[in-house]
């Protein structure tokens, strides 16, 4: 048998080896604890993210994590906040001794009763205790969801992302619509006119409209105090410096099947 001959490397590159290693650790140290903190954030991001950070399978992690900083600030919290609680009581149990008269006796039930709720006066009445209560049931909340595969971001983040995200489109959608109406102008009566005299000459009618009606659409039919008819490619058309959308209507004889009808009164005759 041949013994097989093994070279051994040159100090500098063991030295380069182990430095890679070294700095590929810290990089998926670092990467790992990115993706826990970004698990905090809303579900709706992960997505994004998840191409750049382990943040969906971080969750687990990061629901324990707010858990676990729940216990760590609660429970020196409340041993803290209940020692200051028993020395309160015992000195107001030893001033009303101080101050009573011959023969009068000083209760200590009031002082060991207050006691006794010291835990809830922490949770409820400290911002110690605020935190605790938050933290632990919304990480325990969290933990359990990330447990059975329906992983959630931090509820308060969640909340407020949804009101930002409400609020944005909100104002999108205000100036939007501020943007068309101007160039639509007031808002006046339909006009109810032939196709071919708007280029339109497969429809028998064109409603002429101000402002979009949101029920109709494609399809729809429209039931009138005459013919019914049925809506064909709605188009949208400046016309003398205005923006109008325009309906044609085509008489529906056919009654195939349709989605929606509306109501609508015609002119006397078309204009």
């Amino acid at each position: 048998m041949r013994a097989r001959l093994y070279r051994a490397e040159s100090p500098p590159l063991q030295c380069l080896r182990v430095a890679e290693s070294f700095g590929a650790f810290v990089g998926g140290f670092f990467t790992r604890a990115a993706g826990i903190a970004a698990a905090m954030l809303p579900v709706r991001l992960w997505r994004n993210l998840d191409g750049h950070l382990p943040v969906t399978e971080s969750a687990f992690i990061a629901s324990l994590l707010t858990l676990l900083a729940g216990a760590a600030i609660g429970i020196p919290g409340f041993l803290t906040h209940a020692t200051e609680q028993a020395a309160y009581n015992t000195q107001a149990m030893l001033n009303a001794a101080a101050t009573a008269g011959d023969g009068q006796s000083v209760d200590s039930s009031m002082s060991v009763g207050m006691s006794s709720l010291s835990l809830f006066t922490f949770l409820l009445l400290t911002p110690l205790g605020w935190a605790t209560t938050y933290l632990g049931l919304t990480g325990l909340a969290r933990t359990v969801a990330a447990a059975l595969d329906e992983p959630h971001g931090d509820f308060f983040l969640t909340v407020v992302d949804k009101v930002l995200v409400r609020s944005v489109r909100g104002g999108q959608a205000y100036r939007t619509r501020t943007n068309r109406e101007q160039l639509e102008g007031p808002d006046v009566p339909d006009r109810v006119v032939p196709g071919a005299q708007l280029g339109l000459p497969d429809a028998q009618l064109v409603v002429v409209a101000s402002r979009r009606k949101p029920d109709w659409d494609a399809g729809t039919v429209v039931v009138t105090n005459g013919p019914i008819y049925r809506v064909g490619v709605i188009v949208e058309r400046t016309i003398h410096g205005r923006l109008r959308t325009l309906y044609p209507l085509t008489e529906h004889k056919d009654f195939e099947t349709f989605r929606r009808t509306v109501r609508y009164e015609l002119p006397d005759k078309p204009r």
